[in-house]
């Protein structure tokens, strides 16, 4: 390799050395995370109901399959590269079954982004457990209508969030079932669940992955690459949650073997915004393409010329390193990771008892240090104080607008992965890993 970077597969070494960086070798797998075709995928909307850019994505991928059908004159599927020309994704990645969800209705109906409390939140094994599903359960409420909890007591006392995400894991898993204890089913319905989301923030493009799944790795890497390469997005990133194990995971996509969150900003909640659509579906279709490439190849074995798509990241991925951000690790419960979040009015608890500061407003995923000031009070004082906490900078605990999810500044730290393995790369000189704090300015949380 050039640049200085030197790879050395000799099993008596335990390292491989990049660009002068040493790292811990990765895993050994039992099975390569790579050789089995992905076939059922699930692209969810609407998780919050308030995020219409996910439900609007969902209603042309459905639109696409009526076209397909000839039941509709045309797709209406207006986020191509080509307006002329738009995408129908069944034509375009037949190698793949995919459904759609729109995952909390009454939500979305209701233009709010949660009834009761966040949905992403609720799947967890102690959560999903409160509900038994069996015949009688599944009478008494329809997964394919979402609307239940109002003819059974035991239902009806539990918040419409926690009963509508006992439903989707009915549809994309199961998790959890008792033959596997703690530990999360490894064979559920879905083999990826992608779930669509927006933010007020201005992140841009990102992507959104567990740490420890390889194949959501290269899928992220491979988007990354094209979204900026060859959509001309230059505000795109992945973003790693510290979260290897399926079942310590509490949001939706972990109902499937496979989790990937797709989500962009800035775009206020309730409102579609062509722009912020066709970089959803930029994003979106990247990932399909990688999966339908990838099963493509497998099945057709070696016989192709054509450089493989794992073979194509390692070209542009020396050593497999990938640049991210690893989410901090949360601190308060029902959160999925770290955020600073602010103090609410004593009267009102939606509305801020502070402001964001104007020095770091609307600049995601800059480095965030410790004096810097972050808020701004009644009295036009800035607030800067704050604690570290296992190597990451949050604040004092406060109160926060959503009791479940949270209003805030999410924490990340800048950091890389290691496509083939899916872990984080870790550096193991002398010095100790240093890494620069970066903000994320949210209202909402995927």
């Amino acid at each position: 390799m050039s640049n200085g970077e030197t790879t050395n597969n000799d099993d008596d070494d335990a390292t491989t050395t990049v660009a002068r960086k040493t790292y811990p070798r990765a895993p050994a797998f039992t099975n390569s995370p790579f050789a089995t075709q992905v076939k059922k995928v699930t692209i969810a909307g609407g998780t919050h109901g308030n995020e219409y850019t996910g439900v609007w994505c969902i209603k042309a991928i459905e639109k696409q399959r009526e076209s397909l059908a000839g039941e509709c004159d045309e797709a209406t599927n207006g986020a191509s590269q080509d307006d002329r020309n738009p995408i129908n994704i069944f034509q375009r990645y037949p190698s793949l079954d995919i459904d759609t969800l729109l995952a909390n209705p009454m939500a979305y109906m209701a233009n709010k982004r949660f009834i009761d409390t966040d949905l992403n939140r609720e799947f967890s094994m102690e959560k999903l457990k409160r509900i038994k599903v069996d015949e009688e359960t599944m009478e008494l409420c329809d997964v394919q209508q979402e609307f239940c909890s109002e003819d059974d007591a035991t239902l009806s006392s539990l918040p419409h969030e926690a009963v509508r995400a006992r439903e989707i894991e009915t549809i994309l898993g199961p998790k959890f079932t008792e033959s596997y204890g703690d530990a999360a089913y490894p064979d559920p319905k879905m083999d990826v669940v992608i779930d669509l989301h927006t933010t007020t923030a201005n992140m841009g493009i990102s992507l959104i992955i567990p740490e420890g799944d390889a194949l959501m790795s290269a899928a992220a890497a491979y988007v990354l690459h094209k979204c900026k390469s060859e959509y001309g997005y230059q505000n795109v990133q992945c973003c790693m949650h510290a979260l290897p194990k399926r079942q310590d995971r509490m949001n939706m996509s972990s109902c499937g073997r496979h989790g990937f969150t797709i989500e962009v900003g800035p775009t206020p909640q309730g409102v579609i915004r062509h722009d912020v659509v066709e970089k959803t579906e930029a994003a979106l279709h990247s990932l399909l393409e990688f999966l339908h490439l990838r099963n493509l190849e497998l099945e057709n074995g070696s016989a192709s010329n054509t450089k493989s798509v794992l073979d194509r990241l390692r070209d542009i991925y020396p050593g497999g390193i990938v640049p991210c951000y690893r989410s901090a690790p949360a601190v308060r419960p029902g959160e999925l990771s770290g955020k600073i979040s602010w103090h609410n009015d004593a009267e009102n608890p939606n509305f801020p008892a502070v402001m964001v500061h104007k020095s770091i407003q609307d600049r995601d995923f800059e480095p965030l240090r410790v004096g810097d000031p972050l808020f701004v009070d009644l009295d036009g004082k800035s607030a800067d104080d704050f604690v570290l906490f296992n190597g990451t900078s949050l604040t004092r605990p406060c109160h926060t607008s959503y009791a479940s999810s949270g209003t805030g500044i999410g924490v990340a730290v800048k950091s890389e992965f290691d496509w083939q393995t899916g872990y984080f790369v870790i550096e193991s000189d002398d010095e100790g890993v240093n890494e620069e704090v970066i903000i994320e300015e949210k209202d909402s949380y995927e």
